[in-house]
């Protein structure tokens, strides 16, 4: 199923017809002549089919929104962020219905998501502060000649956290080779909207463009166009003839949906870093050493290169907690990994495989460099000067390595266990 959309208005003929094409859709359906008071979190939107006095009178959900079908007439302006999160003249198209059933559905869940890991990512202590003096942002308008349209010209942004920027087909074309866009509103007149499908695909294509905000606006005879670029790849469409209440409405809530996107995606990132990184020392953890190693004598092989290990103990390592306690055995820990890090190459990995154990992965070394190396990070760790702990510290580094081109090299790539 599509999702599950709770359907409001009278019953009767034209709710049952509603229900049909939208259940056709692969939506699951609640037709109810109210608002439902008890679990709503059981469905994904709210679709209100009744007049607007009807609408007024009655209490929208705080949690799910709604998208309301509304008369011909009806400015949408004085509906949208009041009672409903998206609106729709009657009469519409269903491809277009659907298109804003399953936008505002795809919304719904990126915020719930979001929400859900950055409670999680709190907790785990990977949460950032926002950036509380973020610069206003630009929405590229996009026009046959690069004048501003009027429509969007009579919006006020002042107080927005955007403004609008227009260019002509041909310098955002150029502006798109050069940089990341995060909104662009594509004003489609009489002589450009059969051009729509093409720019709209190559938008969502395009690396600078593909996680963008995408808004159409066009003429009001050619808005039967609306489903297609809400199919295609746009955030939303609408008129020429919108209120600037309406257009401010609109592109603020692609703006919050993009924004949405972005964290959920960074929080992927989160997500991976802290599976392959100590979290202690911030080098790679065991997981991702493990793999690194298999991938090096793969291209080894390949390329007829080689592999070298460098697995390092912390001696008396446990004596150090014992003596000085765990925090001077973390300092030690953290000091040792930065050492380490800054003596190898950018193409080396440094790893932390669990406790006092650290491993260097050197692809494509001489074995006499390997070991100057070694005896060079075994004296900087002795010079390390540590105010947790008296004494010095002393490492001791076992050196394996893997040449398939040499008859003296181990048949067996797992070279970790060599050293």
């Amino acid at each position: 199923m599509s999702g599950h959309v709770l359907l409001i208005g009278d019953d009767g003929p034209a709710r049952n017809a509603l229900r049909d094409r939208l259940q056709h859709a692969l939506f699951n359906v609640t037709p109810s002549a109210q608002l439902m008071t008890t679990d709503p979190d059981q469905y994904d939107c709210i679709l209100d089919t009744r007049s607007h006095v009807e609408r007024n009178t009655s209490i929208a959900y705080e949690t799910l929104p709604i998208l309301a079908l509304c008369d011909p007439k009806q400015d949408l302006s004085t509906i949208l962020g009041n009672t409903a999160e998206d609106a729709l003249r009657t009469p519409f198209q269903d491809r277009e219905l659907i298109a804003r059933i399953r936008a505002m559905i795809r919304r719904r869940h990126a915020s719930r998501e979001l929400k859900l890991r950055e409670g999680t990512n709190r907790a785990l202590g990977f949460n950032e502060s926002p950036d509380v003096f973020a610069h206003k942002k630009t929405c590229f308008v996009v026009t046959r000649t690069g004048a501003l349209p009027r429509a969007l010209a009579q919006v006020d942004t002042t107080t927005l956290p955007f403004m609008f920027r227009a260019k002509s087909r041909e310098d955002f074309q150029s502006l798109l080779s050069e940089r990341n866009i995060d909104a662009v509103l594509f004003d489609f007149d009489l002589s450009t909207t059969d051009q729509a499908p093409n720019i709209l695909l190559d938008l969502r294509a395009h690396p600078n463009t593909r996680y963008a905000a995408i808004l159409c606006m066009y003429a009001a005879d050619r808005l039967d166009k609306a489903y297609e670029a809400l199919e295609l790849g746009a955030d939303d469409v609408f008129v020429d003839t919108a209120t600037s209440a309406e257009i401010q409405h609109r592109i603020t809530l692609q703006w919050t949906a993009k924004d949405t996107n972005a964290a959920l995606r960074q929080s992927n990132q989160i997500g991976l870093y802290a599976a392959v990184t100590d979290t202690l020392t911030g080098l790679f953890n065991r997981r991702y050493a493990m793999t690194h190693i298999q991938h090096l004598c793969k291209v080894a092989q390949t390329k007829n290169g080689s592999v070298t290990a460098l697995m390092i103990d912390i001696d008396h390592f446990k004596a150090v907690n014992d003596t000085f306690g765990h925090f001077a055995g973390d300092q030690v820990l953290i000091a040792v990994a930065d050492t380490l890090k800054s003596a190898v190459r950018a193409s080396d990995l440094v790893a932390r495989m669990g406790g006092e154990e650290f491993v260097i992965l050197l692809p494509d070394i001489k074995e006499r460099d390997a070991k100057r190396l070694a005896d060079r990070l075994c004296q900087l760790v002795r010079k390390m000067q540590l105010d947790a702990i008296t004494g010095s510290v002393t490492i001791s580094i076992g050196v394996s390595r893997y040449d398939p081109t040499s008859l003296m090299t181990y048949v067996n790539p797992d070279i970790l266990k060599q050293a």
